[in-house]
């Protein structure tokens, strides 16, 4: 399948170099079958939401958000896994979650305001997104009303993991928050760099690896 090269600076994604655009498909894919699965869609609404979201590759480390930068889109992961995180002002990155395939992902309150985001959004391996700016987004959403159900859920999912993250960090010991995690997302925890892992639970990587001792005892 032929490739093209985005030239110019995305509002919304890496440099250059790890970026590239492939052609779109009308078969329904893992995204129509995603949404179907909240909104029924007819055949002519899957054709119209497959046509107005675009693919979108990130190579490793690639970002898609940066902080500073307005985000002006949604993607979903077809495939890879993101991560959300930003920097103190000490120069600390700071993770605020994972995101891995088949879910929505966006820099949602610079999405939403039209501002500067102070996330940032990259690659953690080659990931694959279905990407829509937030204009097409409102005319698909006017094509299809039913579409405006499936972004109030997206949101409400986005508020529920951030809300639960907070609990967790408040009211759980590391040892807890580390077996919580391993038991409901070891993928995150076997795929994922130690020191980022470190940084989602609120620990030092150094008090990362003695827990990993203590559960391997």
């Amino acid at each position: 399948m032929e490739r093209k090269k985005i030239f110019g600076e995305p509002r919304c994604s890496a440099p250059n170099e790890n970026v590239s655009f492939v052609q779109k498909s009308i078969r329904m894919t893992v995204l129509t079958k995603n949404i179907n699965q909240i909104v029924s869609l007819t055949p002519e609404e899957i054709n119209a939401i497959e046509n107005a979201f675009g693919y979108l590759e990130l190579s490793k480390g690639g970002f898609w958000v940066k902080q500073g930068k307005i985000c002006d889109q949604v993607a979903f992961v077809v495939s890879g896994k993101l991560r959300n995180f930003y920097m103190e002002d000490a120069g600390n990155e700071v993770t605020c979650f994972f995101v891995t395939a088949n879910h929505f992902i966006s820099s949602f309150t610079s999405f939403l305001t039209n501002t500067p985001t102070h996330e940032n959004i990259s690659a953690l391996e080659d990931t694959v997104l279905r990407v829509i700016s937030k204009n097409d987004l409102e005319k698909l959403s006017v094509l299809i009303p039913k579409l405006q159900i499936f972004r109030r859920v997206i949101a409400e999912n986005l508020f529920i993991t951030m809300e639960k993250r907070v609990a967790i960090l408040q009211s759980k010991t590391a040892y807890e928050r580390y077996e919580k995690m391993l038991k409901e997302n070891p993928e995150i925890i076997l795929g994922v760099p130690l020191q980022y892992t470190a940084s989602f639970l609120g620990i030092t990587p150094q008090h990362m690896s003695r827990l990993r001792k203590e559960m391997m005892k």
